[in-house]
């Protein structure tokens, strides 16, 4: 057995152990290396083309650990297992996913400093988690998936508390109400049973069905006012809705965006909505009022055709997610161009552009405490940004493109649901 003081002998074995049948193979071997490591440097085709020796495997996980390159943002020896992950069993995987992070901390290669940790990955979705909410006391995790159904889950032991099946389509968003008795649950195309559902969280019972018709279009997202009277939608219509909870009536109707409205956010205080669509505008909106304060990004387009164009123009690209600030004084903005904005909520000016990403953003989301803004993406990647200065804080992994994104009240608590199917939960260290 080789030694390295980067990596302990214990986690060496376990490499050993893992590898061995899926390294043995000279041309199996060769294949995980290309796909992991690529070819644009000399160090990485010899690394990928060497002869093997008796002693290969224990050698290349060496030179692995010493390989002085970063790999698609991790180390080598990282970049090896995500690859073989992909060919794997589920069990196989859950190993894998243990020695990732095991190594990456001995390597030293996560962030000292607020380091997010991943305690607990969820697992009993089928298919791809569009919507995370965690409930207003800290202690249940709702998730909503295009396998239409809502789980609850707590979220301190991650034990699945309820699974509330109802929708007749794929659940885009789900929402707690303030007072954590009531989830909203929106969902894609219905025929005659509605997909604007409120749920009794305590029994998983449904409560009502707000928009009840024969033909139901897509509702995108949903959201409830600080004050928890009015919930606000997101539609295919390119609308907003404003709905009278006491009444479960709609009151409002906002227009102004050309095509699919993404994303809707209040302000803490109640005062402004922003929204976001597939046409690229973002829109700050006194929804008391129904009056459209600001238009960022772009003008709405002013009929359908016009929006289509919009939406494949790659020039600016749909925003797929806003959030507001604690403070109420930033917006933040992202979509299919890869770049997170942050705008200035009264004036409407461009504040800074944040661009790690190297696909599209799906998800930000602001800490209720603190400077965090967290981003995830089409590049399996949640981002953790210290938004006040831009500067980014650490890079966390899903093995699938990360989709949404909620903190816990506290700020302590991260959840991340993806198209790996799983939601991760991350935990903040401040020691």
């Amino acid at each position: 057995m080789f030694k390295t003081p980067s990596i302990s002998g214990e986690t060496i074995q376990k490499l050993l152990h893992l590898l061995r049948p899926y390294l043995q193979d000279e041309g199996e071997r060769k294949a995980f290396l290309f796909r992991a490591l690529g070819f644009e440097t000399v160090e990485r085709l010899n690394l990928v083309w060497k002869q093997p020796t008796n002693t290969f495997i224990p050698e290349l996980l060496k030179e692995l650990v010493n390989f002085g390159e970063i790999v698609s943002g991790q180390p080598a020896l990282c970049a090896l297992l995500k690859v073989i992950r992909e060919d794997v069993g589920v069990d196989v995987q859950s190993e894998i996913d243990k020695l990732i992070f095991q190594i990456k901390q001995e390597l030293n290669t996560l962030e000292p400093n607020h380091l997010w940790q991943d305690v607990q990955t969820f697992k009993g979705h089928s298919e791809l988690i569009r919507s995370v909410a965690i409930s207003p006391d800290g202690q249940i995790l709702a998730s909503g998936s295009i396998d239409q159904t809502i789980k609850l889950w707590n979220l301190a032991t991650g034990k699945l508390l309820d699974t509330l099946e109802g929708h007749s389509s794929a659940v885009l968003s789900v929402a707690f109400h303030p007072d954590g008795k009531t989830l909203a649950g929106g969902s894609n195309l219905a025929v005659g049973d509605g997909n604007l559902k409120l749920w009794d969280v305590k029994t998983g019972t449904l409560q009502r069905v707000l928009d009840q018709g024969l033909i139901n279009f897509r509702v995108s997202c949903v959201t409830f006012s600080p004050d928890g009277q009015t919930l606000a939608t997101g539609n295919i219509d390119a609308t907003i809705k404003l709905w009278k909870l006491s009444s479960g009536k709609l009151y409002r109707t906002l227009k102004g965006h050309g095509w699919d409205v993404a994303s809707v956010a209040f302000s803490r205080d109640g005062r402004l909505l922003v929204s976001g669509g597939f046409d690229g505008a973002i829109k700050i909106w006194n929804w008391r009022t129904g009056e459209l304060l600001h238009t960022l990004n772009r003008p709405s387009p002013s009929n359908i055709i016009g929006s289509l164009v919009s939406w494949f123009d790659s020039s600016v690209g749909a925003i797929y997610s806003v959030a507001i600030s604690p403070d109420g004084q930033m917006i933040a903005s992202a979509g299919s161009d890869q770049l997170i904005i942050l705008w200035n909520s009264g004036t409407g000016k461009l504040v800074r552009t944040l661009t790690e990403h190297s696909g599209s953003v799906f998800a930000v989301a602001f800490s209720p405490k603190g400077k965090f803004l967290a981003s995830g993406g089409k590049d399996n990647t949640v981002r953790i940004w210290n938004y006040q200065t831009g500067e980014l804080l650490q890079t966390l992994e899903h093995f699938g493109l990360v989709h949404c994104l909620a903190f816990s009240p506290d700020g302590e608590t991260l959840a991340s649901g993806s198209e790996d199917t799983t939601i991760k939960v991350w935990r903040i260290n401040n020691s």
